[in-house]
């Protein structure tokens, strides 16, 4: 009987997830989280400068196109987890904007290339040049289509992937250089402008969880699905690329990876037990599409499978709202999700 009852006990905590851990060490939880933030901006710098030096050789003619579409291709998926902290560094350098320019609804990047393109050729080179034009040519859809259209992608594309290298170097230093954003994170109290305790630092990067879960559904999935009637396949996010689910793909690794490195020894069993186990699932159902984004919203098999995977995510994104965020004592706050 007491063997019955100390297993009954033991289920009930691996699997109750109502049952609240210790409060939470948000100066802990803080530590741990800019390990995970430290490294994911880390690589996103060392993959800009892996594509600045990809650039020069394939102008140059000593890279051939397969290699030198590896490097854009892994510099997009260094960004995309970057893309749920729209806050100090990325907000003050408006690196959403500049990187990874989308939505695009009147064309901005192709009307800004043709304007860019009619520049003096030996200026292209420069990130100077780059930076002075609209936002929607200093990134990596400006690159994709270079790359997949007829436009002369050399020597713009040394410009344009120098610039998204700078970019980056500012995103890494703004955070951790000294001065940076992380002692603002370090120093809560009344006299911090961001944070007055702890705990709302832990907040700002749930709050960019759920941001990001939302733009993941609405946003990236939902505006080429519109309507079953009339899909968007080019309102895909690089479509031309093909990276619309591997974008994905790697920001759902991004929130897996804060999660469970940065939040984790915070969590109680049964939260972290579900939480990895959960995105896991949600992952591998991007696998099953068959197709790219483009192309699988308007396959009728493909479309189910897409529609499928925006479920997915939104139940996930309750569930946290439901577990996560109590058991860490957090709310969402405001997002970019919200509006201007």
């Amino acid at each position: 009987m007491f063997k019955l009852i100390t297993a009954a006990i033991v289920a009930m905590c691996l699997w109750a997830p109502s049952i609240h851990a210790a409060e939470t060490d948000h100066a802990a939880l803080r530590e741990d989280s800019l390990q995970v933030l430290e490294a994911q901006f880390g690589a996103f710098r060392t993959a800009t400068g892996q594509l600045s030096e990809a650039s020069r050789a394939h102008c140059a003619g000593e890279m051939d196109e397969a290699a030198y579409e590896d490097a854009f291709r892994a510099t997009w998926l260094a960004w995309a987890p970057l893309d749920a902290y729209q806050f100090g560094p990325v907000e003050q350098n408006a690196a959403v904007l500049t990187v990874a320019f989308w939505p695009d609804k009147k064309d901005f990047v192709g009307r800004g290339l043709k304007s860019l393109l009619a520049q003096p050729e030996d200026s292209l080179s420069m990130p100077e040049t780059i930076a002075a034009q609209s936002a929607a040519v200093q990134g990596l859809p400006a690159i994709e289509r270079l790359l997949f259209t007829e436009m002369a992608a050399c020597p713009a594309i040394v410009g344009i992937s120098a610039n998204i290298e700078n970019t980056a170097i500012a995103l890494y230093d703004g955070w951790f250089a000294e001065d940076g954003f992380v002692d603002l994170a370090r120093s809560a109290g009344p006299e911090n402008p961001f944070f007055a305790t702890d705990a709302e630092f832990t907040k700002l990067l749930y709050t960019a969880i759920d941001f990001e879960l939302t733009r993941i559904a609405d946003t990236r999935l939902g505006r080429p699905l519109n309507s079953y009637d009339k899909p968007m396949p080019r309102r895909a996010e690089a479509w031309r690329s093909g990276l619309s689910l591997q974008i994905i793909d790697a920001q759902l690794a991004g929130i897996q990876m804060l999660l469970r490195d940065g939040f984790g020894n915070n969590l109680f069993s049964p939260s972290k037990f579900w939480v990895d186990g959960a995105i896991d699932d949600t992952r591998a159902r991007i696998d099953v599409i068959g197709a790219p984004l483009g192309s699988a919203v308007s396959d009728p098999l493909q479309r189910a499978r897409v529609e499928a995977l925006q479920t997915r995510i939104l139940d996930l994104q309750q569930q946290f709202a439901e577990d996560v965020g109590p058991e860490l004592g957090v709310d969402t706050g405001f997002s970019a999700a919200d509006g201007d």
